[in-house]
């Protein structure tokens, strides 16, 4: 999985500066952000509407990268970007290990890495983004394949065990450098923590 790369070198997670314009409906919000790659909108999704004041400025941080309509969603809060808890480093961890071979795999384990993909893939998490940085940024196609290869291993494992070895060997060949990566990364974190 390659790290995702956006016009003027914004990326997810980036903190913009921006002046609030304008409600452009519900928890929606215009902005200005000189960070901003040219002629490109930024829209604010806030989760405290009500805190938020046309012509104040703040400290804003990258949500989504939309190229195809020019658009940047960014936060006001800390919500998608925490830390992983140190509840759930140790289960990331196993499942990490065990997807590469440490350990059994099993239907707490498939579930667990399927959760921090899940994670990433809809954004709707705590620490959506902490999982994606732990993944090496990968791109939002990335990310489904390796949704879909977990899936394919977990229907394996109980739909056609005859099947799962090969299929686990595939998908060890195909992402075993950035499982590694990211267990050195989750390893750092748990032994700092």
């Amino acid at each position: 999985m390659e790290p995702t790369s956006q016009p003027n070198h914004v990326k997810l997670g980036d903190e913009l500066v921006g002046t609030i314009i304008k409600p452009i409906g519900g928890r929606r919000f215009a902005l200005k952000c000189s960070g901003a790659p040219k002629d490109w909108t930024v829209e604010l999704q806030s989760r405290r509407p009500e805190m938020v004041e046309p012509g104040s400025q703040g400290m804003f941080w990258v949500t989504k990268i939309t190229p195809l309509h020019m658009k940047l969603l960014v936060s006001d809060d800390d919500f998608g970007r925490l830390p992983i808890s140190d509840s759930m480093a140790p289960r990331y961890l196993a499942a990490l290990k065990a997807l590469l071979g440490t350990g059994a795999l099993d239907g707490d384990r498939l579930a667990d890495a399927r959760s921090m993909i899940s994670r990433v893939e809809k954004r709707d998490q705590a620490d959506w983004l902490s999982v994606w940085k732990l993944f090496s940024e990968p791109t939002a196609g990335d990310t489904q394949e390796f949704s879909q290869a977990l899936n394919a291993i977990r229907n394996a494992r109980k739909e056609r065990p005859t099947e799962f070895d090969g299929m686990l060997v595939e998908f060890r060949e195909r992402y075993g450098e950035v499982i590694d990566l990211a267990i050195v990364r989750l390893s750092r974190k748990s032994s700092a923590g």
